[in-house]
């Protein structure tokens, strides 16, 4: 049974016309971040390819500690007397441009989702947004010294923030947004046997299995590599993927790993593939979780 929480935050994502204009924006987003070299690169940067981390939890930190800060500067000053504004204004323009970052790299991330997290990835953003304006409303006031409504849109503001961060919580933490699919991943420490050397073609991917564990095995340019098959941005299967260069494609959002450890070198996904070492005895390939 869910809780009433559950209930009200899950009754927003029913209206149909949120699906459509989710999907609408989403399609928008893609077209952006994926216009040339540049953009794609850009998208990388966002989703924290670089960081092999995703970057949006790891700014929004910064507007949700600044904004904070600025309204318990606003509320020391109006029980105490004491002049806080220069410390407020720098707290609320620190969280600004923070969640100017924040909004861009939450896009990037829900720019690959679907289904509910999709559609609640929409209305935190939004509540996130309005907060942005709020504050930046607040942050123009003070710095033109028109100040005299500036706390109460920080107020607002903070409030929404609020509201926006408990639906990222619930998008991270019940839905699994940007968590790594092969975080929990049994992999075997010992070589195991996977599949007869003859039966794997060049450059095909071939999904096997080590221990249970879904493997997926190619051979390229005489080589040959393995990956765990399910693919750590949302858990689709590798062995459908295309080869480019040295690289594995997934094929439902597009994240890019290199075959040799894994790295991923284009997002969404900024973890790295769990990889395997390789070698072929008696016929047989066989595998053992590499070390990271």
């Amino acid at each position: 049974m869910q809780t009433v929480e559950e209930q009200v935050v899950y009754s927003l994502t029913r209206p149909r016309w949120l699906d459509s204009a989710s999907l609408a924006l989403q399609e928008l987003a893609n077209r952006a971040f994926l216009l040339n070299d540049t953009a794609r690169a850009a998208k990388d940067f966002l989703n924290g390819v670089w960081l092999a981390h995703p970057l949006h939890p790891t700014v929004t930190d910064v507007p949700v500690g600044a904004w904070t800060a600025a309204v318990a500067l606003d509320g020391l000053e109006a029980t105490t007397g004491r002049r806080m504004e220069p410390a407020t204004t720098a707290a609320i323009a620190l969280g600004t441009a923070g969640g100017i970052l924040s909004a861009l790299s939450g896009l990037a991330d829900w720019s690959d989702t679907g289904g509910t997290s999709r559609r609640l990835g929409l209305i935190h953003a939004t509540a996130n947004s309005i907060a942005l304006l709020l504050f930046g409303a607040s942050l123009w006031r003070r710095v033109t010294a028109r100040g005299r409504r500036a706390s109460l849109l920080s107020n607002a503001g903070w409030l929404t923030m609020v509201v926006g961060a408990y639906l990222g919580g619930e998008l991270s933490f019940r839905l699994g947004t940007q968590v790594d699919r092969n975080a929990w991943a049994h992999r075997p420490t010992e070589f195991v046997p996977v599949m007869k050397e003859e039966d794997l073609p060049p450059d095909k991917p071939v999904r096997a299995e080590a221990e249970g564990v879904p493997v997926m095995l190619v051979r390229y340019r005489g080589a040959i590599y393995a990956l765990n098959d399910i693919c750590s941005h949302q858990g689709c299967s590798l062995s459908g993927s295309g080869l480019v260069r040295g690289t594995i494609v997934c094929p439902c959002h597009g994240s890019t790993y290199r075959l040799d450890d894994g790295t991923a070198i284009h997002g969404p996904s900024p973890y790295r593939q769990p990889h395997y070492n390789v070698r072929v005895r008696d016929g047989q390939i066989e595998v053992q979780a590499a070390r990271v």
